[in-house]
């Protein structure tokens, strides 16, 4: 599958049930937003509730579940009261503003995770563009702890104490780089303005990313998502909250019991959908984890 700059790539519409209850699970009200016409306003509204209800979470590759580069089925994933990584975060998001009326392109995109790191548009990221009045927006609800709202195109610092940074991209011509906050995640994110879609050199990235054995997704299960007031993660059985001003807040994890609560309760990802001894595997995986990063840790 390929695009052109004239004919790009779109994501399909969403079924009326589906876009109900996606935008239930955003906290909004599914007649008024679909009654809305597209607007700078009601972007800003649909991103941010993306962002802090839809966590960024890579349990479902520790319960061993595969998922396809497809839009559709990342929305009814999301329904289902899952979240997932940019494939599917973004992907869905796509599927639901195309579906309330925006013109949602896909780009190629590669985030740098250490500032030694390689750079450019790896493809191992999904980022989203829209125009508005002739206003060109970045959208990225796929970062875990990236920017809470969508972002102008138009360098400069933003987000909060402009601790953020969007400009051209040394990397990848004619494209944009995201300069991540200090004590971010990673350390920023490159993406062409060209226009893509669901083609086979993701879908191999998507592969690679959610299966191999020296993934980072596949290595440590995580939960992140930011809010207006910082941004709340965990990494394996660590449970961190860094708020906008101030020092972040580490602590390690009770037990199995814990861990579920602050999914469900923090995280809106209750996973009532998996058998509890899944779930217990993968606890029990997360302890080993950490157990033996302590023991080299300490040798």
């Amino acid at each position: 599958m390929s695009s052109t700059a004239a004919d790009p790539w779109r994501p399909s519409a969403l079924a009326d049930e589906v876009v109900t209850a996606y935008l239930r699970r955003l906290g909004l009200d599914p007649m008024a937003e679909r009654a809305e016409r597209p607007s700078v306003a009601q972007l800003h509204r649909l991103h941010a509730a993306h962002v802090e209800r839809v966590p960024y979470e890579t349990v479902w590759i520790a319960l061993g579940e595969r998922r396809e580069l497809d839009p559709v089925a990342a929305a009814g994933y999301l329904v289902a009261g899952r979240g997932g990584y940019c494939y599917q975060l973004n992907g869905a998001f796509s599927a639901l503003l195309t579906t309330l009326g925006y013109p949602v392109t896909w780009h190629r995109a590669g985030v740098q995770g250490q500032p030694g790191d390689s750079v450019g548009d790896s493809g191992n990221h999904l980022a989203l563009t829209t125009v508005l009045d002739g206003q060109g927006w970045w959208l990225d609800t796929g970062l875990g702890d990236g920017p809470l709202d969508p972002v102008p195109l138009v360098a400069g610092a933003f987000g909060p104490d402009d601790r953020f940074r969007l400009r051209p991209s040394d990397s990848v011509p004619g494209g944009w780089r995201f300069d991540h906050e200090p004590g971010g995640s990673f350390a920023g994110m490159d993406f062409s303005t060209a226009a893509t879609g669901p083609t086979s050199d993701l879908r191999d990235k998507h592969v690679e990313l959610s299966t191999s054995p020296t993934s980072g997704m596949v290595r440590v299960v995580t939960a992140q998502r930011r809010t207006p007031t910082g941004v709340q993660g965990i990494r394996g059985l660590v449970l961190s909250e860094r708020p906008v001003a101030g020092s972040a807040t580490v602590r390690q994890l009770s037990g199995y019991a814990e861990w579920r609560a602050v999914l469900r309760e923090v995280f809106h990802l209750p996973l009532d959908d998996v058998p509890e001894e899944r779930l217990r595997q993968v606890w029990q995986r997360i302890e080993a984890d950490h157990a033996a990063w302590e023991r080299d840790r300490r040798s």
